[in-house]
């Protein structure tokens, strides 16, 4: 990857640096109805997951992990959390009963209709028996980990810029391997998904170099997708 930034780039991190900065200090927010409906969006976000979730043993994956205690599941970048209610049902399906955690850095986003996105990640962790919303960089969250969902995480300069983050949060190599660090004393897993052929090369060659062990990889195509491009996913296991 490149490390000259050019003149877009700069300005789009500058702008993107003053918007996050007031972001972060004016967190008002506003307490979501239990009978709120589901966004258009979320609910095609769940079919999406739901696709990629059925490409793999997840049986297999968890007599891997045995876990000893109650499975702890981190969706780190998890955005609104619009994936708890999924991700509890698929895992409870198997016969687990899971605590999952939504970490979000960029929380107080505000979307369309004025809520944020701390506003419904609270909403969705009050949906399932044992799930809980915090608003924070991941790199500081310290609870080890049985399996952690990094789903389209960023690794590439375009990306982060595009989704309004700044240069200074772009720390793939640092998420890995702290990924790796709570997730090994429990023999844990990390489910991976990317976009395109270079941002799954590049997530694969950082994975690798912080510990982890490329297992199952799936290209599929959504049945409703959001852009023209196959989707990858990959466990990424610890030993």
């Amino acid at each position: 990857m490149s490390k000259i930034i050019t003149h877009k780039e700069a300005f789009l991190n500058l702008r993107n640096q003053i918007d996050f900065y007031l972001r972060c200090q004016f967190k008002w927010s506003r307490t979501i109805s239990d009978k709120h409906p589901t966004p258009p969006e979320d609910h095609r976000l769940h079919q999406t997951v739901k696709e990629f979730l059925a490409l793999f043993d997840w049986q297999v994956i968890l007599d891997r992990i045995k876990p000893q205690a109650q499975l702890v599941i981190a969706d780190i970048g998890a955005r609104n959390f619009a994936l708890a209610p999924i991700l509890d049902r698929h895992f409870r399906t198997l016969g687990q009963a899971p605590e999952i955690h939504g970490i979000e850095i960029d929380a107080y986003r505000r979307l369309v209709n004025f809520y944020t996105r701390a506003d419904y990640g609270y909403y969705y962790a009050k949906t399932i028996p044992s799930g809980v919303f915090h608003p924070v960089d991941f790199l500081t969250w310290r609870r080890p980990l049985h399996i952690g969902f990094l789903l389209n995480p960023f690794v590439t300069r375009e990306a982060l810029l595009a989704w309004g983050l700044p240069l200074c949060a772009l720390q793939p190599e640092k998420i890995f391997r702290h990924l790796f660090e709570l997730l090994k004393p429990q023999n844990g897993m990390a489910v991976l998904s990317n976009v395109d052929d270079d941002e799954i090369d590049i997530s694969h060659e950082i994975a690798k170099r912080v510990g982890f062990r490329l297992g199952e990889i799936k290209r599929w195509e959504p049945v409703k997708p959001d852009n023209d491009q196959p989707r990858y996913g990959t466990i990424l296991y610890t030993t």
